[in-house]
């Protein structure tokens, strides 16, 4: 549960940029900021979910890193151009898809 300091806390950094966003004059970030200001601060169940996900995006991450070390390894002993081919189109797919995971993952 959150506490009543950690809630202070939250508004307080919230105010504070809305009170920038006024000074450089984005109206835009201003309402924005104010509907999650009246929404108030992410509750614990959103926060475990988000951590959650987050979790599962890094050990998906950790798995195509290790699977493009084994392709790579694979490519290094292959007999064929049309066995490395094979190998290194696999290998663009889960780079792409690693891509896509690590945009996804708050660093």
């Amino acid at each position: 549960m959150r506490t009543s300091q950690q809630r202070e806390i939250w508004l307080n950094d919230h105010l504070d940029l809305y009170n920038y966003a006024c000074e450089i004059g984005d109206s835009d970030w201003q309402e924005e900021l104010m509907a999650t200001i009246r929404n108030g601060p992410p509750s614990e169940s959103d926060e475990t979910d988000r951590e959650e996900r987050q979790r599962k995006l890094w050990q998906e991450y950790h798995v195509l890193n290790n699977k493009l070390l084994e392709l790579f390894s694979l490519l290094k002993t292959s007999k064929s151009d049309f066995e490395a081919q094979g190998i290194l189109r696999l290998m663009w797919a889960l780079k792409s898809r690693r891509l896509e995971v690590g945009r996804r993952l708050v660093l």
